[in-house]
């Protein structure tokens, strides 16, 4: 059985961090390294008796600024948690070489590890893959059905299986109000983000290109191969929506890769951020415009040629490992 491992840098994670933690551990999880990085909330308190958890703040840059191949990270790290995030899961790579340790998956505290539907033992999942530095995760994205969740990991299993479809029939958008100038985006129904993440091979000499892509040391073509997925719970209620984007207040207008952060965020920040906003007009906001009511949710399941013609491509998969994982477990 190969001894696998999880990394995640948490800010202000205290709704999700412990059922993220605990249905990776019924999964088979050896071990999870979290970072916490500028928690202002009460999620370090949350996990602290949680066994086979080793956590601490963010590495501090200093630490490995002496590392050429790092310095990407190590001279962006006070402006980007990007960089950060990539510092902390670098050491964790370290951690788990001298631990024994054999994968590490690197996630949000937003994110779970699905092996697929027909995966309950990991040593089948990670059989003969030995030889690949890098697994990628492709990403399946929440939908939104409920404006607060008690336990979102638990209570939900509709996901949004990817951002784009081979038809230009099956591609699905829809209308953002700007509440400025009341203006309108037409956007995809994918909000999060479509790179996914991976799981490392601690043994392979790899180093992260950004939060999602990893490279060798040596600039040699690292070898990855594609399987299972990544459950992303990307802004799935009301509050979420709320912490997200007050994290993102002092964000800087552009990526760590040097690509603008987008109109949309950009005017995510600007409204959760607004003083003048109540709290009433962001919940109506929300409501209108991001949950998914049954009117909304019918539209995935058609094209957009006047909503009739069944689609080619799903948009929509149930998955329920998560909710039978969960179930078995005592919450407190």
């Amino acid at each position: 059985m190969p001894r696998v491992a999880i990394v995640i840098t948490a800010k202000n994670e205290e709704r999700l961090l412990k059922q993220n933690l605990r249905y990776h551990f019924a999964l088979g999880i050896h071990k999870a390294f979290v970072y916490f990085d500028g928690v202002t909330d009460n999620g370090p308190e949350t996990i602290k008796n949680l066994p086979r958890v080793v956590a601490q703040n963010s590495v501090e840059p200093e630490k490995y600024k002496h590392l050429e191949n790092l310095s990407k990270f190590t001279s962006n790290a006070n402006e980007h948690h990007t960089a950060r995030q990539c510092l902390n899961t670098y050491d964790a790579m370290l951690k788990c070489k001298r631990d024994g340790i054999d994968w590490l998956i690197s996630i949000d505290a937003d994110e779970l590890f699905y092996p697929g539907s027909d995966i309950k033992d990991l040593s089948v999942f990670f059989d003969a893959l030995e030889a690949y530095d890098v697994i990628k995760l492709p990403p399946l994205e929440i939908i939104n059905r409920k404006m607060t969740y008690t336990n979102v990991m638990l209570e939900e299993s509709l996901f949004k299986t990817k951002k784009n479809f081979k038809s230009r029939l099956d591609q699905i958008y829809f209308d953002i109000k700007n509440p400025y100038g009341n203006k309108s985006f037409t956007i995809s129904y994918w909000l999060g983000h479509t790179m996914g993440k991976c799981i490392l091979n601690v043994k392979s000499d790899i180093i992260p290109k950004n939060v999602h892509r990893y490279e060798t040391k040596d600039n040699t073509k690292i070898k990855s191969i594609t399987k299972g997925n990544i459950l992303h719970y990307h802004m799935y209620d009301f509050e979420d929506f709320i912490k997200k984007f007050k994290n993102f207040e002092h964000h800087p207008p552009v990526f760590l890769s040097g690509n603008e952060i987008g109109s949309l965020k950009s005017l995510w920040i600007q409204l959760v951020n607004d003083p003048k906003m109540t709290k009433e007009q962001l919940k109506e906001y929300y409501k209108k415009n991001l949950l998914f009511n049954e009117k909304k949710l019918k539209r995935l399941n058609k094209t957009r040629l006047f909503n009739l013609v069944r689609r080619k491509e799903k948009a929509i998969v149930e998955i329920k490992l998560p909710r039978q994982i969960l179930s078995n477990i005592k919450h407190d």
